[in-house]
């Protein structure tokens, strides 16, 4: 019902489409994309921080296709519509069973849902749940867009909201502004004073290192998990030479931030401390 509605004529992937849902407790924010003819979906980004992400993915030009993975790493769910050799074998079976027939490119409906540590893979019962009742909001929301003729000034720093009046009792659609809370990162604390003194001892030298937890081109499947892992890699690397110092493959259970004190610490220790340290992104830049 959502394709019928041709959504992508009418919004670019930037205008955000604000879902106010009594049983979220933040937004669920949606993208149209598909206005440039060549790819067709609908990504829903649920919550604040989830929204700073999908910002973070369009503002950014320099960083490998590979390694954008890490500002979709959770709360993130795409519908695409697409072509049948993209679907899983099982998603294949479920097209049979329900009976339903996809004919033609960008025909092909499915979803993918991102989560830290996993290649993205298809919903599970408790998401289906969830994405049926999202996408029933969206709907309304786009037909009142569309019917309504509702103006938004999406260059301008607004948004269409889909929200329930309590006053009118009823579900109202329209354009507000588009408040974005400042993401605030975890800073760990070290609170053991004589390893902070033994580090700060150290010489200073003119050595340039990197640190990263970086996205492998690897999917792995594992009978422990239910899901696909993807390959990550928390590397500390010599920025001149490029020679690894270490590095440590994560499992989506392990603790990286612990990974990377333990990749830092002893260097510095053995080593000195660096005269700089390179990193790629603001998560990795408040560690």
């Amino acid at each position: 019902k959502i394709k019928e509605l041709n959504p992508w004529k009418y919004f670019w992937d930037v205008d955000i489409i604000t879902l106010i849902l009594p049983e979220n407790e933040e937004p669920v924010y949606c993208s149209v994309m598909g206005r440039g003819g060549e790819f067709y979906g609908i990504g829903f980004y649920f919550g604040f921080d989830a929204l700073d992400n999908f910002y973070k993915i369009i503002e950014t030009t320099d960083m490998p296709p590979q390694q954008i993975q890490r500002f979709q790493e959770d709360n993130v769910i795409i519908c695409y519509f697409g072509d049948r050799e993209e679907l899983f074998k099982e998603e294949l079976q479920i097209v049979k069973d329900l009976g339903l027939k996809f004919r033609g490119r960008n025909n092909w409906i499915y979803f993918r849902s991102f989560k830290k540590g996993y290649a993205p893979y298809i919903l599970n019962k408790e998401e289906v749940l969830k994405q049926t009742a999202i996408m029933r909001h969206l709907l309304q929301a786009l037909k009142n867009y569309i019917e309504e003729d509702i103006v938004v000034n999406f260059e301008e720093g607004e948004t269409l909201v889909h929200k329930y009046d309590k006053q009118k009792n009823e579900w109202v659609t329209l354009a507000a502004p588009l408040l974005l809370p400042q993401r605030k990162y975890l800073i760990p604390i070290l609170k053991d004073e004589l390893l902070l003194s033994r580090m700060a001892k150290q010489p200073t030298t003119s050595a340039e290192i990197e640190v990263d937890i970086a996205y492998l081109n690897t999917i792995i499947r594992d009978k422990e998990y239910d899901r696909p892992i993807a390959g990550r890699i928390c590397i500390l690397a010599d920025s001149k030479s490029g020679m690894i110092i270490d590095q440590h493959i994560l499992s989506p259970e392990d603790n990286e931030v612990q990974y990377v004190f333990d990749m830092v610490i002893p260097y510095i220790l053995n080593m000195g401390k660096p005269k700089k340290i390179f990193v790629r992104d603001e998560y990795l830049f408040h560690l």
